[in-house]
């Protein structure tokens, strides 16, 4: 399990590395993404280590979701230069509803259920924006856009960890789901790479209008 957790930080910081090194010249959406798996880092280190910051280190995922719900709606928003209102519309509730079950409810608990509006969130982000790509196409190579790497990684990442949390205590699939849900990092994290090395190759981000 330490190796994992090691190897899983290792791929957080080679994003987060990269994105600083190059901050001058991606695109905001890239910025947000750079500042959105710094939280995710920071809030992993500390709570993943043993590091006594904290008496109570589930406080940090109930102040992580909300915020990574904010900034996934202004990634997804800035990269295909669409502010859709029933984009913020979605992410305003699901914030709502994930600030209020930490207040309320999973108050010292870990917020699953927020963490189930943020998987649905990513994935209605990740559809709307393949659906806005169908519905204006481009001439541009579907493999050296940006929001195609991160609507495919982001929604392949949130779908396996819904169905992680969802049959979390099945005796008979935790285990093997366990491992599905790790390995999916190894999506996620390697595309939210491309996407910026994308962002610093093309010196412009592709955006649809």
């Amino acid at each position: 399990m330490v190796p994992r957790f090691f190897i899983y930080l290792f791929l957080l910081i080679c994003v987060v590395s990269y994105g600083l090194f190059n901050f001058k010249k991606i695109s905001i959406s890239s910025r947000y993404l750079v500042v959105m798996v710094g939280c995710t880092f920071v809030s992993e280190t500390l709570s993943g280590n043993g590091f006594s910051v904290l008496s109570n280190t589930v406080i940090l995922y109930h102040i992580l979701l909300p915020l990574t719900m904010l900034l996934l709606w202004l990634i997804f928003s800035r990269l295909v230069n669409n502010y859709r209102k029933i984009d913020l519309i979605v992410t305003m509730c699901a914030i709502f509803f994930a600030v209020i079950n930490s207040i309320f409810y999973q108050i010292n608990i870990f917020p699953s259920i927020g963490l189930s509006l943020l998987c649905n969130l990513a994935v209605w982000l990740s559809l709307q924006t393949f659906k806005q790509m169908i519905n204006w196409p481009t001439s541009v190579s579907l493999v050296k856009r940006q929001e195609f790497w991160l609507s495919l990684t982001t929604l392949s990442f949130y779908l396996v960890t819904f169905l992680y949390f969802t049959f979390y205590n099945s005796y008979n699939v935790v285990l093997w789901l366990d491992i599905v849900n790790y390995l999916a990092n190894w999506v996620l994290y390697p595309g939210y790479f491309l996407v910026l090395i994308l962002d610093v190759k093309n010196k412009s981000t592709y955006v649809i209008t």
